[in-house]
């Protein structure tokens, strides 16, 4: 499963200030072209942030319906589904991405991107406060970001089933059939993970 670690960006401002759901970017640059074989689409996961862990859904790609207005690289848009009295500007911040909601898509205007993301948020929630996302919570690489350990740097890996899970076979954090809108991004059969 795909992890990524590094100092939230500034972005365009569209998360908070267009559509009201607040965003925390991390530019492709802080992996150079490890993002590149990582389909565009809407992620389901956790994040790590500011000593704790919180639920989170994930955009990795480009936001092709701001036209004109596109990302010129490929990044990670997190809405992390938590309150914060501040900012996290710099700030360090960890994501275990779990499953894969949906394909990043154009839409044919904010109306219907909001609607589609209100419910990209839904689905996440309920997938991550039901097992076996729930249990992936308590991943030690995600408990250790938290803490502030595991470096400064960014870094991109792939965490292997068994470091997610403690206890050990992969069909323990296996996304039940049909929880997801979309299937697997092609090429990236992870036993159901992804």
């Amino acid at each position: 499963m795909p992890a990524l670690v590094g100092p939230v960006a500034e972005g365009f401002g569209r998360g908070s200030k267009k559509l009201g759901i607040p965003t925390a970017n991390l530019p492709c640059s802080l992996f150079q072209d490890a993002l590149a074989d990582l389909p565009c689409g809407v992620y389901v996961g956790w994040a790590a942030l500011r000593g704790d862990v919180h639920k989170c859904v994930c955009n990795i790609g480009f936001s092709p319906t701001f036209a004109g207005e596109e990302n010129p690289e490929k990044i990670v848009d997190a809405h992390v589904m938590s309150e914060f009295d501040s900012d996290f500007y710099g700030e360090r911040m960890g994501l275990l991405l779990l499953g894969f909601i949906r394909p990043e898509r154009k839409f044919n205007g904010l109306d219907e991107l909001l609607a589609t993301i209100k419910s990209d948020i839904a689905t996440a929630k309920a997938e991550l406060e039901s097992a076996p996302l729930s249990e992936a919570a308590s991943t030690p690489w995600l408990l250790e970001v938290a803490g502030g350990g595991g470096g400064d740097g960014a870094t991109f890996q792939l965490l292997a089933p068994d470091e997610v899970a403690d206890e050990g076979p992969p069909e323990c954090i296996e996304v039940p059939s049909g929880s997801f809108a979309g299937s697997p991004p092609e090429g990236f059969d992870w036993g159901g993970l992804y």
